[in-house]
């Protein structure tokens, strides 16, 4: 897995992190999704157990506070850019 690949791969789960109508809509599948994408990752050695469990812990995070808005009926945007998943571009 080359570092390009890897970034892109880590892109693509954080556009998903990022899709606010897919995450309120359905978010128990919105985050069995990101779940499997990390695992996906993680198994194809794309990223490490260590960086596994961040993209979990941030999955758990967002879930925990899209299940708080939606009991008190709000639909807030998740602001993700200040989600840092501090992962390295570089090979594993």
């Amino acid at each position: 897995m080359t570092t390009s690949n890897k970034q892109m791969e880590l892109k693509a789960w954080h556009l998903l992190l990022e899709d606010d109508t897919y995450r309120l809509d359905l978010p128990d599948d919105f985050y069995q999704t990101l779940i499997r994408r990390a695992d996906e990752l993680v198994l194809r050695e794309v990223i490490t157990l260590q960086e596994w469990q961040r993209l979990k812990d941030t999955a758990d995070a967002v879930y925990e506070k899209t299940l708080q808005s939606l009991s008190t009926l709000q639909r807030d945007r998740l602001d993700t850019v200040s989600i840092d998943l501090c992962i390295s571009s570089e090979k594993p």
